[in-house]
């Protein structure tokens, strides 16, 4: 007998969408600065003239919490590694008073910030 095997892993983008329904469903504003995606050589240059940064987390929450200013998530999936940029902007924005965190998966990120939300008493 052969046992079926779920090949069904769901993409980075899918996760971060699952994200980005719940927080709407919650009434949680959220906003995604689009690093990912290949661009042409002219569109890329502009695109970094007008501030796109690499490695800039992919969610931002922008709501005050005790002692952050917000919060920055990096989304991965099981197996992805961070970058270096990532890791640079991370340690960066936590340095400023953000909490900056990679979460892996959907599950993770709303995790993450049901517990934000939560310290904040809404």
């Amino acid at each position: 007998m052969t046992r079926a095997v779920n090949l069904y892993r769901p993409t980075e983008d899918q996760e971060q969408e699952a994200v980005v329904q719940w927080c709407e469903l919650m009434g949680i504003d959220v906003v995604h600065v689009p690093n990912e995606g290949k661009r042409s050589a002219a569109y890329g240059a502009k695109m970094k003239r007008m501030g796109l940064r690499s490695g800039f987390p992919d969610l931002f929450l922008p709501y005050p919490c005790k002692r952050y200013h917000g919060l920055f998530i990096e989304m991965k999936i099981e197996g992805g590694k961070a970058t270096a940029d990532q890791r640079k902007w991370l340690a960066k924005l936590a340095g400023r008073g953000y909490r900056a965190v990679i979460c892996v998966g959907a599950d993770a990120a709303i995790n993450e910030i049901t517990s934000y939300i939560n310290q904040m008493g809404v």
